[in-house]
């Protein structure tokens, strides 16, 4: 399946931090990733539940949390590319409710979503979250960040079936906070190869000459 789902990609061959990441996947171990953005962390994270997804299941069977409604259509996207056979959802806030609730209906194999939207639907009991096996703390230094930290902890309480734990960050983290459960995790870390350069801007102002310093 692997080699089939390059091909839908047009990739001819996964990266150093991808290979490593279905490795620590492959072996049963929570894995945390860490690699910055733009380096492919979507596929390192993908392929190894893709890898695992039964398709004689018919509920939900892998979660990503994600901060931000963009991202989850980027991820979204890019699973829809790699042509599995296996439905997709993705919900977030500003999508109607409606919309999403008949999508889950027919539950999908996986399911990504911002964190509030995902507790509503998980709170008006709009799919079954007994089937998820696998979920994915995706940006996770940003969801922090961004204060979902009540969300989150509510939805992995709530995932009593859970047998493995991705969490990805584009920043080196001291602590993962304990209600992940993350479970002594494989740690994958990319971020220590990349070269942090000055983020420095140059921009030309055009102005009176009475305006001028």
């Amino acid at each position: 399946m692997l080699e089939k789902i390059l091909d839908q990609l047009n990739i001819t061959a996964l990266n150093a931090m991808q290979e490593a990441s279905l490795k620590a996947a492959a072996a049963g171990n929570d894995v945390l990733l860490l690699a910055p953005t733009g380096s492919g962390k979507t596929l390192g994270f993908l392929l190894p539940l893709i890898l695992t997804l039964d398709p004689a299941i018919k509920g939900v069977q892998a979660l990503i949390i994600v901060p931000s409604r963009e991202l989850a259509l980027q991820i979204e996207m890019v699973f829809k590319q790699m042509s599995t056979g296996f439905k997709v959802n993705c919900c977030y806030g500003g999508h109607p409710v409606k919309i999403e609730k008949n999508n889950l209906a027919q539950a999908p194999a996986v399911l990504i979503g911002t964190p509030g939207r995902l507790a509503y639907h998980l709170r008006h009991e709009n799919f079954d979250e007994s089937t998820i096996t696998a979920l994915v703390l995706d940006e996770f230094d940003k969801a922090l960040e961004f204060g979902f930290q009540e969300d989150m902890s509510y939805i992995i309480r709530q995932l009593l079936s859970l047998k493995q734990r991705f969490l990805t960050s584009a920043t080196a983290m001291d602590e993962i906070p304990d209600f992940v459960g993350i479970n002594k995790p494989a740690e994958v870390n990319f971020l220590r190869d990349v070269k942090v350069l000055p983020n420095l801007q140059l921009k030309k102002v055009d102005s009176t000459a009475e305006d001028k310093l």
